[in-house]
C-alpha cells in the first residue's frame, strides 16, 4: 500500500507528529483542524461561529492540498466543548460540505482553550 502525505501553507503546521492529510487506498484523511491561524495561534477567545469557519477553513485547505475538496468528504467527526454549539456548527457546515452530506459523529470534548476540532475522510478524485 503506498501513502501519500500532503502539506499547505494555508493550514496551521502540524502540532505534533502528523500529517495534515494522507493519501492511502483511494481515500483522503484530513487530521483534526482547530480555530488556528498559519502562524499557529489558537483563536479560542473568538465567537463559537467564527472558530468553527476557521476549524472548517483550514479543513478545506488540507483537502485542497490534496487536490480534494469537503464536497468529496464521506465520514466527518466533529469534537464541540458545549454539544449547545451543534445547532449553530450545522448551519455553517451546511455550506462547506454540500449535498448529500457526509456521514457525521458529534462528540463532546473537554477542551482547554478553544471550542472545536474537525476531521475527515475524503473519497481521492480520480485522476
Amino acid at each position: 500500500m503506498t501513502r501519500k502525505a500532503y502539506s499547505s501553507d494555508r493550514t496551521p503546521p502540524p502540532a505534533g507528529t502528523y500529517s495534515v492529510a494522507i493519501q492511502a487506498q483511494g481515500l483522503i484523511f484530513l487530521s483534526g483542524q482547530t480555530p488556528r491561524d498559519v502562524h499557529n495561534v489558537r483563536h479560542g477567545d473568538k465567537p463559537f461561529a467564527e472558530q468553527a469557519r476557521m476549524a472548517l477553513d483550514n479543513l478545506q485547505a488540507a483537502a485542497e492540498a490534496a487536490g480534494s475538496s469537503l464536497r468529496d468528504a464521506v465520514k466527518v467527526n466533529v469534537f464541540l466543548k458545549n454539544p449547545a454549539d451543534a445547532k449553530e456548527f450545522d448551519a455553517i457546515y451546511a455550506g462547506y460540505v454540500g449535498d448529500p452530506p457526509p456521514a457525521r459523529t458529534l462528540t463532546q470534548s473537554n477542551f482547554a482553550g478553544f471550542d472545536i476540532e474537525v476531521d475527515a475522510i475524503l473519497l481521492a478524485r480520480q485522476a
